[in-house]
């Protein structure tokens, strides 16, 4: 590249900085556009029950990770490539910390079929929940991990959470409630 080629390109991009910020108005956009993005978070509820008795076991929030397959996940419904939507709920017995390359749980234990996953309205339209159930006898274990998933087996997972230990018995059951958030 000549030194003509150099000096040209560089007028231009003095040039289109120049008309970026010309005004207040265009510095608060370019500022606010390159401050744009999409942040999705979530946190994930477990209620465990003794069936018998009615009694409540386990009543605890824990927040999650929202891997990068969950992301491109979120990129393709807007796409509208009509990926599978996430349909299922898993829970496993893995410790390691959940890591952006996630794509599976560490050790799975169980996966159910969600019971409903709804978008909010109004103020909390930027929330997806997700509500999924083990009956007794369903998923029993020491729990520390779960996550969202589009199969009953395999597929993309949407975000992973480890925790400390959720002891479901064979006599109770768990409903877990998960709300993703899409917020900039």
């Amino acid at each position: 590249m000549g030194i003509t080629e150099l000096f040209t390109k560089g007028l231009y991009w003095l040039s289109a900085l120049r008309l970026t910020f010309a005004s207040l108005a265009n510095m608060k956009h370019v500022a606010f556009s390159l401050r744009d993005g999409i942040n999705p978070f979530g946190r994930v509820h477990f209620l465990i029950r003794n069936i018998r008795t009615g009694q409540i076991t386990c009543d605890a929030w824990h927040p999650n990770l929202v891997v990068a397959s969950g992301k491109n996940h979120i990129a393709d419904q807007l796409s509208g490539r009509q990926e599978a939507q996430m349909s299922h709920m898993a829970i496993g017995t893995g410790t390691t910390t959940p890591l952006d390359a996630n794509t599976a749980l560490q050790t799975e234990l169980d996966r159910n079929a969600l019971d409903s996953r709804t978008q909010g309205t109004g103020a909390d339209a930027n929330k997806v929940t997700y509500t999924c159930t083990w009956a007794a006898g369903d998923g029993t274990g020491a729990i520390t991990e779960s996550g969202i998933f589009n199969s009953a087996s395999a597929g993309q997972m949407l975000c992973r959470s480890v925790f400390p230990v959720k002891n479901k018995e064979a006599g109770e059951s768990m409903v877990m409630t998960w709300i993703l958030t899409i917020s900039a």
